[in-house]
């Protein structure tokens, strides 16, 4: 069996925004094995909210394929009332940044946050 490298992002900026990043975890530990997870960090949204963001970061493996695990993460994001047509009020968002050596939503990679918590992550042992 063959094992992947991921990285993954969390945020939510409606409801319980700690409890939907925690739940969101413990149904990703599912299918990825965990290996470190950034402290959770508030963020100002951006672009279609004035609701401020939790966000979160933790790397793992997984024997899924790149498509399986998208598959996987965006079941979770339905399963806990994630409502695509509302781009303001964010129950749940799960991200795939890094799945081996191939970076995903290559956008956000820039975005202050995610270098922050990416810093954070590296210094999580």
């Amino acid at each position: 069996m063959t094992l992947h490298n991921v990285l993954i992002a969390l945020g939510s900026n409606t409801g319980n925004r700690q409890g939907n990043l925690s739940e969101a975890l413990v149904k990703c530990k599912d299918f990825i094995q965990t290996n470190r997870l950034s402290p959770v960090i508030e963020t100002k949204p951006i672009g279609h909210t004035n609701n401020p963001y939790l966000n979160q970061l933790f790397s793992g493996t997984t024997s899924l394929t790149l498509e399986k695990l998208l598959d996987n993460t965006k079941s979770i994001e339905n399963e806990m009332g994630r409502d695509r047509s509302n781009r303001g009020n964010v129950v749940i968002d799960i991200d795939i940044m890094l799945y081996d050596q191939q970076k995903l939503h290559i956008t956000d990679w820039e975005r202050d946050y995610l270098k922050q918590l990416l810093t954070q992550l590296q210094t999580e042992l």
